[in-house]
C-alpha cells in the first residue's frame, strides 16, 4: 500500500473528484480518500441528481473547466441532456441563451461509475473505506504546515504522508484537525430526496424523483427539527428522521396511487452546511454579486435566481495558518449567505479545480502559488476568469 504522495485529497465528492483530477493532471502523484465505497457524496449517494447550472441566466457561461467536464460526464453511461443552446454553445448567442439555463438532470449510479473512471484514468490512487482521522503538524522552513494525516481502516489507523492536503471533507474536518479556525452551523434541515416505482411500464416507467425538505434559506423555520451535522447523536436523528419522513411522504402518495413504493432512499445524509474554514475573508452572496476579486479563481453564477455573477477569491480557498492547506467546495470560508452558494455542485467543483491545482502546484515548488500564477495557470485549463463581466473590483 502506498502511503507518501504529492497532494492528498480529503473527500470524494464532487469538490474532492474536481480536485483530485486537476492535481493529477498537473502532474502530482494524488490520493483521494474516501470513507464510502463510491464516490459523489450528496451528488450521488445522497440522490441530488440535478447538477445546477453553469451560467448566470443572461446567456453567459460563468463556470467552466472540469466543472463543465463533470456536467457532461455525469451523462456518459446514463440518461439526461442539456439544453440545445448549451449543447451548441459554439453556434447560438448569449441572447439565444438567455433564460435557457446550463444544468443538467443525471442519475447517480452513471455519475458514480464515470467519475471513478476518470480519477484512475488521471492516475489517481482512491482509497475507499478510509475516514479521516486525524491530522500530524509541523513547523518547517515555510512556516506550520500539515506533515501528515491518520486514516481509519479495517486493519487500524494508517498514515498517508504529502507535500499539500485538500479539505474536501464537506465539514471542515481536515481544517478542524489541523487546528486551523473553522466556524459552524448548527441549524441543519430535515431532507429526504427519494425515487419511488409502482411497476408501471414504458422507456423509464413510472420511476419519480421526489425532492423532499423543509426550509433551509434563508432561515431553517423555528418548528421544524434541527441538526448540527457534527455530533453523533444528531447525525444519527437526522437520517432516522430523513426515513421516516421518506416513508411518511410515500404513505401519503399511496393513497393516491396504492402500488407506489420508496424504491431508492439516500445512503448519506441530507446535511448542508456544517463546518468550513474561517479565514479573514468571508464570500457573500449578499456583498459580493458582481465583484471581481483581484485573487479570482473561478466565478459561479446563482443557482436560485438569475442575473446574479460572482467570483470566488483564493484566499477565501487557503488555510492561513497552515500553508499547505487548501479548502474547497462547501469548506470555503464563506458566510452564512454565501454558504448557501458554496455548497451546490458547479462551485464545488469549481473550487475543487482551483486547490487541487493549486496543491499540485505547491508540491512541485514547494510553496504556495501566488494568486496570478494560480490564475494563469487555471485559465490556461479552460477554466472562465473574465473581469469585464464584473462592476466592481475588491
Amino acid at each position: 500500500m502506498r502511503t507518501d504522495f504529492d497532494v492528498i485529497v480529503c473527500g470524494g465528492g464532487i469538490t474532492g473528484i474536481a480536485a483530485a483530477l486537476a492535481s493529477a493532471r498537473e502532474g502530482a502523484s494524488t490520493c483521494l480518500v474516501e470513507k464510502e465505497y463510491c464516490l459523489g457524496g450528496l451528488a450521488t449517494l445522497g440522490l441530488i441528481v440535478v447538477y445546477l447550472p453553469l451560467c448566470d441566466g443572461d446567456g453567459v457561461q460563468m463556470s467552466g473547466g472540469i466543472a463543465e467536464e463533470l456536467a457532461l460526464l455525469s451523462l456518459k453511461y446514463g440518461p439526461g441532456t442539456i439544453p440545445e443552446v448549451w449543447k451548441n454553445k459554439g453556434t447560438t448567442t448569449p441572447g439565444e441563451r438567455a433564460g435557457k439555463r446550463y444544468e443538467v438532470h443525471y442519475q447517480a449510479a452513471p455519475m458514480i461509475l464515470a467519475s471513478e473512471e476518470a480519477l484512475l484514468e488521471s492516475g489517481v490512487t482512491i482509497y475507499y473505506d478510509a475516514r479521516l482521522a486525524s491530522a500530524c503538524t509541523e513547523n518547517g522552513g515555510g512556516g506550520p504546515g500539515i506533515a501528515s494525516v491518520t486514516v481509519d481502516t479495517k486493519r487500524g489507523p494508517v498514515r498517508l504522508t504529502a507535500k499539500a492536503f485538500v479539505d474536501a471533507t464537506g465539514d471542515a474536518d481536515l481544517c478542524a484537525f489541523a487546528g486551523e479556525k473553522t466556524a459552524e452551523f448548527a441549524h441543519n434541515s430535515r431532507t429526504g430526496w427519494y425515487f419511488s416505482f409502482d411497476g408501471g411500464t414504458g422507456s423509464e416507467g413510472n420511476l419519480r424523483l421526489h425532492v423532499r425538505s423543509d426550509a433551509y434559506y434563508p432561515e431553517p423555520p423555528a418548528d421544524k427539527p434541527h441538526y448540527n451535522g457534527l455530533d453523533l447523536d444528531d447525525i444519527s436523528r437526522h437520517m432516522t428522521d430523513m426515513q421516516r419522513y421518506i416513508l411518511d411522504d410515500a404513505a401519503e402518495k399511496r393513497k393516491e396511487n396504492p402500488a407506489l413504493y420508496p424504491l431508492m432512499i439516500p445512503a448519506f445524509h441530507g446535511l448542508r452546511t456544517t463546518r468550513r474554514l474561517a479565514a479573514s475573508l468571508e464570500f457573500s452572496e449578499d456583498l459580493h454579486e458582481r465583484v471581481w476579486f483581484e485573487d479570482a479563481v473561478g466565478m459561479i453564477g446563482n443557482w436560485k435566481r438569475p442575473h446574479k455573477r460572482y467570483s470566488i477569491p483564493y484566499r477565501c480557498c487557503k488555510a492561513e495558518t497552515f500553508g499547505n492547506l487548501y479548502a474547497a467546495g462547501r469548506c470555503v470560508s464563506a458566510d452564512r449567505s454565501g454558504w448557501d452558494l458554496t455548497r451546490v455542485i458547479p462551485t464545488c467543483a469549481v473550487t475543487g479545480e482551483a486547490v487541487g491545482t493549486a496543491a499540485a502546484m505547491q508540491a512541485k515548488t514547494g510553496s504556495a502559488p501566488v494568486a496570478p500564477d494560480l490564475q494563469k495557470e487555471l485559465a490556461a485549463k479552460g477554466v472562465p476568469l473574465d473581469k469585464t463581466l464584473f462592476d466592481r473590483v475588491i
